[in-house]
């Protein structure tokens, strides 16, 4: 049986592929290609399928290989970990040892660039953001066909507090790891030497600490980008197969086909007016996070000039 040890388990938008990128970059860490299997979110059944990795079987040929073997830590970056009610239970059935990397960030920073993301895996049709906001709030679906109306609660993405609640509830605190979007953009050598020692890993190498999965991108054909993620049935299993391929493939030729599909796009910004509304929204389970993680979260109120 082969299994990660390590799970990056989120939040979304706040880090979690950059610290994912700085390990595999490691020799003695396996990290999964793709980062995002989502495995054991089964009561995400559907992105399960999606990307192809809802049996047991395909989930461990991810860590199927030599290098895999040799590694001193395996991981798993799904973020949606966190926000499953049922993956963080079975991976500790499964995993009795596994440690965990928490990223946390501003929810209302982390919402605006989440909501780019949905966009572009087309879980969401309404490209404001405040918009999409108001009509989550109403307990109301895009008029698309999101793979899991969890994947658009906004409201719920934003609850932090409640999330790492959930989280210590099943497991300890000395094996949960914290990394704040602050302390990774303001300090990553501290953030680098604190998650080696968490991970009883060698300090070196140290990585170059490179920014990845910024919310500036947008698929250049909407429906190029349709046909390959949300086909016609008749098509469905051909290009999920296509679709996986494309995630675990290191082929270079396959990576150039696939940035060319992109063009950039200006980073995503709200008004104060609206952050002040989303932050006051949030206040209370702010609060109770950096109450639970004996956290300084002072940073989250302050104004942001845009969102990366």
């Amino acid at each position: 049986m082969s299994l990660p040890d390590v799970f990056v388990i989120g939040a979304p938008k706040a880090g979690t592929t950059s610290i994912a990128n700085w390990l595999d970059d490691r020799d003695d860490v396996c990290v999964s290609t793709p980062k995002e299997p989502y495995y054991w979110a089964a009561d995400y059944p559907r992105l399960r399928r999606h990307y192809g990795f809802d049996t047991r079987k395909a989930y461990e040929g991810l860590y199927d290989s030599v290098a895999a073997a040799q590694a001193v830590r395996r991981v798993d970056g799904s973020t949606v970990y966190l926000y499953s009610k049922v993956a963080v239970r079975d991976i500790i059935a499964a995993v009795p040892d596994a440690s965990f990397v928490v990223a946390l960030r501003d929810p209302v920073d982390l919402l605006v660039s989440y909501h780019r993301t949905q966009l572009v895996a087309l879980n969401e049709d309404e490209p404001d953001f405040e918009r999409a906001w108001e009509r989550s709030l109403a307990g109301k679906l895009p008029a698309t066909d999101p793979l899991d109306p969890k994947l658009v609660d906004y409201p719920l993405v934003g609850r932090l507090g409640a999330a790492v609640e959930s989280l210590l509830d099943i497991v300890s605190r000395e094996r949960v790891h914290v990394i704040t979007f602050e302390q990774l953009a303001q300090r990553p050598n501290d953030v680098w030497t604190a998650l080696t020692g968490f991970l009883e890993l060698p300090r070196q190498p140290v990585p170059d600490f490179a920014v990845n999965n910024r919310s500036n991108k947008m698929y250049r054909s909407p429906a190029l980008r349709r046909l390959t993620h949300r086909p016609p049935g008749w098509l469905d299993t051909p290009v999920r197969k296509l679709r996986q391929f494309s995630r675990t493939s290191d082929s270079s030729v396959v990576a150039n086909v696939k940035r060319r599909m992109w063009r950039q796009e200006s980073r995503p910004q709200i008004s104060e007016e609206l952050r002040t509304r989303l932050r006051d929204y949030y206040r209370d389970d702010t609060e109770a996070l950096g109450g639970l993680l004996s956290l300084d979260l002072s940073e989250w109120h302050r104004p942001r000039s845009d969102i990366a």
